[in-house]
């Protein structure tokens, strides 16, 4: 199937592309890019559940925004985008819960290496730089909810 991007995905692309942060910070790509996602949660619910609005005063946790997300799609072929989402919400909650992140770089291995073997990223090497691939893979997480919110 031919997808066409509609206004709503170039402003989402546009979005992320003005507010995560290229560089060697991984806290703030990763705090950063957490927020970008939560907001294409909140999208999708507002595209799906018919009183979406309701929710705003329910103060929902991401992992339930989350949680709601996934049980609105009858397709197994999202799980890995659930499960790498989930992995994201680990890897910042790590950081913003625990000082020092004595599971940082198990949690951050982890994310990595399920989104690089998801079966919608193209099979490419990935980059040897370990800032570039967190960059990456939160770029591909990203790209993939915008498909089913804005395309």
């Amino acid at each position: 199937m031919l997808r066409i991007g509609t206004a709503q995905y170039f402003a989402s692309l546009k979005q992320f592309l003005e507010h995560l942060p290229v560089g060697k910070d991984d806290e703030l790509l990763i705090l950063k890019g957490h927020l970008l996602i939560e907001r294409l949660l909140e999208r999708f619910h507002a595209q799906n559940l018919t009183q979406a609005s309701r929710l705003a005063e329910a103060k929902l946790t991401f992992a339930q925004k989350l949680a709601i997300a996934s049980a609105l799609r009858d397709n197994s072929g999202d799980d890995w985008l659930w499960e790498a989402i989930t992995a994201l919400n680990r890897l910042r909650n790590e950081l913003v819960h625990q000082l020092p992140n004595p599971r940082f770089e198990d949690l951050r291995t982890a994310f990595l290496t399920l989104v690089e073997n998801s079966p919608e990223l193209p099979e490419l090497e990935p980059p040897s730089d370990i800032h570039d691939r967190l960059h990456r893979a939160i770029f591909s997480i990203h790209e993939a909810m915008s498909h089913r919110v804005d395309l």
